[in-house]
């Protein structure tokens, strides 16, 4: 081989050198470095994630107590307002009170319980009304009276009138998982 060949040679194998470097950088090196600069753009958004998530975990841990401490079995809202709407009932009764209407009202989801709401008419005497929305308004169970009409009756002022909406607060399946 000549001197000239061996030049030629040379810079052939360099020049090959150069575009397989470049080759491979193209074709393995950028996009594996790529794919390490999305992963970490996204284990960098879950941490950011898991910090709001630890930050809100702070405010509500409170709630979170008390929703614990009051008997946090998980049910569904169908079966929450079945029960609450036949407690009612039982507790109207067994106070002597006359059930006019028990109806259920849509209830509302939120992002860590459920409102589930009962409306229900009822006539009954004085003492007996007082028992039995004494009976019905516990806050520690996560139940309570937001709405509540009375009025006597015309014929007989011992007699009243009681139109009331019974709320309860209840964590459903889906919310469970959530926590």
């Amino acid at each position: 081989m000549s001197e000239r060949e061996k030049n030629l040679l040379l810079i052939m194998l360099g020049a090959l050198f150069i575009v397989a470097n470049v080759g491979a950088y193209l074709y393995v090196f950028e996009p594996q470095m790529n794919k390490a600069r999305s992963a970490k753009l996204g284990a960098e958004r879950k941490l950011e994630q898991a910090e709001g998530t630890l930050a809100r975990e702070e405010q509500i841990q409170p709630d979170k107590d008390w929703l614990e401490t009051t008997g946090s079995t998980v049910v569904t809202p169908e079966q929450a307002q079945t029960k609450l709407r036949g407690l009612i009932k039982r507790q109207a009764d067994s106070k002597g009170l006359d059930t006019r209407s028990l109806t259920y009202i849509r209830f509302e989801e939120g992002a860590h319980y459920t409102r589930v709401r009962v409306f229900h008419k009822c006539t009954g005497m004085e003492e007996k009304m007082q028992q039995f929305l004494t009976a019905i308004h516990k806050p520690k169970q996560r139940q309570v009276i937001t709405k509540l009409k009375l009025k006597p009756q015309a014929n007989d002022l011992e007699r009243i009138d009681c139109e009331i909406e019974v709320e309860q607060w209840v964590i459903t399946p889906k919310q469970a998982q959530q926590s």
